[in-house]
């Protein structure tokens, strides 16, 4: 908004120290946690399967990948509620340990496998009938080429599911509110990276070096709603279901709302928070 300096005093007064952790004590409580916490996965999977007002469903005798999979919650949730096959990938070694401990914490069977890997070079060896993205597409460095990558992996006939968000231009999509105790709309959009990152690595993860987005641990693309529409097109999928912000109610005037800017090219991007979208190939 004014630059480094300014906007870095401008927004010093509104963050908290409270969720500060160094990269260290982060691995340790991934390598302590619990399986108990996975409990909550299937509630929060009937969410996200609902948020896709039945375009995605859960079979048996399918084969799932879920790509970036982070700490696997999801992934075992999708094979306790009856997907023939399930593997989870991701690139930090610390949530796929965490994944494999609870898989074998739980019992979750044979059905279920994760592999450390980054999914732009990795090369199973095989297709899969639904290539699932959770929580992911924002944070990938490059959502097209990731795309592109899950066209090669889908079996004839295959589709994929995507649910992501909040996207950086949206309201809250520079995801730095666990630091923030007043959240500002647009935040990553008004102030300068260097700024918002210099406060992060101060309050939030001090051994986090980043001073970019897409540097962070996870990383932040700062894709915009219509990159996401152009990459669709141009990497050989067509939208079977397309759905925006559906944790607003169907019916209700925040969601006609809701549709009715997401729809508006230039306002778009702006106003889409979250995406729910199954893909088909289009040859």
């Amino acid at each position: 908004m004014l630059g480094r300096v300014l906007d870095y005093y401008l927004l010093r007064p509104f963050v908290h120290g409270g969720n500060l952790a160094t990269e260290e004590s982060l691995d340790r409580a991934f390598a302590e946690a619990s399986p108990q916490a996975f409990e909550a996965a299937l509630p929060k999977l009937r969410k996200i399967l609902a948020r896709f007002e039945g375009a995605l469903e859960v079979k048996p005798g399918l084969r799932y990948l879920d790509m970036g999979c982070g700490t696997g919650e999801l992934t075992i949730a999708l094979a306790r509620m009856g997907a023939g096959h399930v593997t989870g990938v991701d690139i930090l070694p610390r949530v796929i340990a965490r994944a494999r401990a609870c898989a074998r914490e739980l019992r979750a069977g044979d059905n279920v496998e994760f592999v450390c890997r980054d999914l732009h070079a990795w090369q199973p060896g095989r297709k899969f009938d639904v290539l699932l993205s959770f929580d992911a597409l924002e944070h990938i460095h490059d959502p097209r080429a990731m795309l592109a990558k899950m066209a090669a992996l889908a079996a004839p006939g295959g589709i994929a599911a995507l649910s992501f968000g909040p996207l950086f231009h949206s309201p809250f999509g520079d995801h730095m509110w666990d630091f923030f105790r007043v959240q500002i709309p647009w935040r990553g959009v008004l102030f300068s990276e260097d700024a918002v990152l210099a406060l992060r690595r101060q309050f939030f993860r001090p051994t986090d070096p980043a001073r970019r987005y897409h540097e962070i641990a996870g990383g932040l693309n700062q894709m915009r709603y219509s990159d996401f529409l152009r990459h669709v097109r141009e990497t050989g999928w067509e939208f079977a279901s397309l759905a925006r912000n559906t944790f607003l109610p169907r019916g209700s005037l925040a969601r006609w709302l809701s549709d009715a800017a997401t729809a508006i090219p230039g306002v778009q991007d702006y106003s889409v928070h979250c995406v729910y979208a199954t893909l088909r190939r289009t040859n």
